[in-house]
């Protein structure tokens, strides 16, 4: 996962896209698809961040939603590799 520098703009739609595709890869795992479905809440209505404080904060949950989800896959005993996710700009 690469991190993006936070001078970049971010991109919320990018967000929710690869959020949406991960969501999809492990739609068989609740756990996973339900730590998904709680970010995409928190970010379904944004048109744009408030701050650059709000940027830092989404970059932040998205990268820790991420490693949750590749830790709750590899405890799964029929975990499915989900790809490369790269951080939005």
């Amino acid at each position: 996962m690469e991190k993006q520098p936070d001078h970049e703009p971010l991109d919320l739609v990018e967000m929710r896209r690869q959020l949406t595709v991960l969501r999809s890869q492990h739609s068989e795992n609740l756990g996973i698809a339900s730590l998904l479905n709680r970010f995409l809440v928190k970010i379904a209505f944004l048109s744009e961040p408030r701050d650059v404080a709000h940027v830092q904060y989404l970059r932040s949950e998205f990268a820790r939603t991420l490693q949750k989800v590749e830790a709750i896959a590899s405890r799964s005993p029929s975990a499915k590799p989900s790809g490369a996710v790269k951080q939005p700009k």
